[in-house]
């Protein structure tokens, strides 16, 4: 039966492994895709509603009438002894009244608790998610960068052969020529291999067995997602700060709880007693007396688990507006940062490099010349794409700073 069970677990893990593979394969991965994608299939945010359904539970077993079951002892003789009587007695716990209702009150805050938690695992993954996302389109960017290179690598050295063989153009020249497309060919493989580290993070995130059957669609360069994003959102306001406040009232119900223990408990007993020639019942009370443990110690606990959740609410929320503050003016940084250079630097090196082709291919210039030119065209696409990344990169904590990702 165990193994049975086993196997059904397995069989089920496998088939929702593989529905989450198709859903991912049947269209192209978009960030707000990927945003919708994190909320419902992500395994940390699937582990954080888990916790929201165990609060659940415990308001569900706070609001049960009683704070205890009943139990029922039973003296029954038998033979002989049946005749000196026999006895049933029923204790019921009464929990209803102020004990209760402190226990209702802080269930209800850990619950609120656990749904703002929900909330903020939401908007890290998803920030997180998002970081992986634009670091694959980069990691792609720049393979597509050093596959041109190789493109021209190649044509360089078709043209170095046929210059030698036609004596126009020295061994030295080709030699060049094959070294640069020997390093094309390297940097292609290592740019290859940084796509595909890129990716399976992105799926581990996803919760994916696999990163290469994600087919991704997106821009490197749009910033649509982030620029409708402004400071004023009151970060004070994030699920974080919102779950630390939820964390002070459960405290506060602790302290109001800790505060019953200073009254009594009381339970309804029920006392029947027969013979073989008379019955009766005994109803009755039974009062606990807080004498030796009057909650002095849980009081103490509680007093100081409410302290301690009061500093971390001020703590979390001068952090909240310190982070939107940081990421707003990071993220105005690197937009300028990202515009500076594709629109002068990119069309600059680009017109500079046309015109060192120009003048080789006209035999103005030698190779290495071209090449001294071409690799600073290079730098200046691969800079492109760093800021690009940057620039997400700011916009995405930007985003998760203020609370505007979920």
């Amino acid at each position: 039966m165990r193994m049975l069970c086993y196997f059904i677990g397995v069989c089920a893990l496998w088939t929702s492994v593989g529905a989450l593979s198709r859903e991912a394969r049947a269209e192209p991965l978009t960030a707000r895709r990927l945003i919708e994608l994190v909320k419902t299939r992500a395994p940390e945010v699937l582990a954080a509603s888990t916790r929201v359904a165990e609060a659940r539970g415990r308001l569900s077993g706070a609001r049960a009438l009683g704070s205890g079951n009943p139990t029922v002892e039973a003296v029954i003789g038998s033979g002989e002894d049946f005749d000196h009587g026999n006895e049933i007695e029923l204790a019921v716990p009464i929990g209803v009244g102020l004990r209760r209702s402190r226990q209702v009150a802080g269930a209800k805050a850990d619950l609120d608790r656990e749904g703002h938690l929900l909330v903020d695992t939401q908007r890290l993954v998803i920030g997180m998610a998002l970081a992986a996302y634009y670091q694959v389109l980069h990691a792609e960017r720049r393979l597509a960068i050093a596959r041109d290179r190789r493109e021209l690598a190649e044509e360089l050295n078709r043209i170095a052969g046929e210059r030698l063989r036609t004596g126009d153009a020295a061994r030295l020249e080709l030699l060049v020529a094959e070294t640069e497309l020997s390093r094309a060919e390297s940097e292609v493989l290592s740019d290859e291999r940084n796509v595909v580290q890129t990716r399976v993070t992105l799926a581990g995130i996803l919760g994916l067995p696999s990163g290469t059957a994600i087919e991704m669609a997106g821009d490197l360069s749009d910033r649509t997602l982030f620029d409708s994003v402004f400071p004023s959102r009151e970060p004070e306001r994030r699920a974080d700060v919102l779950a630390a406040e939820s964390a002070v009232r459960a405290a506060s119900a602790a302290v109001s709880l800790a505060k019953m223990t200073l009254i009594p408990e009381l339970s309804f007993r029920m006392n029947y007693q027969y013979t073989r020639d008379e019955s009766f019942v005994r109803p009755g009370l039974a009062v606990t007396l807080p004498i030796f443990n009057y909650g002095q110690g849980a009081r103490g606990e509680a007093k100081a688990r409410r302290e301690r959740a009061a500093i971390e609410l001020e703590a979390q929320r001068a952090a909240a507006l310190a982070e939107a503050e940081g990421a707003w003016t990071a993220y105005q940084s690197m937009v300028a940062s990202a515009r500076e250079i594709e629109e002068r630097a990119l069309p600059l090196a680009t017109e500079v490099e046309a015109l060192a082709r120009q003048g080789y291919e006209a035999g103005k210039i030698d190779l290495s010349a071209l090449l001294v030119i071409r690799g600073n065209a290079l730098e200046t696409l691969r800079e492109h794409a760093d800021r690009l990344l940057q620039t997400a990169l700011a916009g995405i904590e930007l985003a998760t700073s203020v609370g505007a990702l979920p």
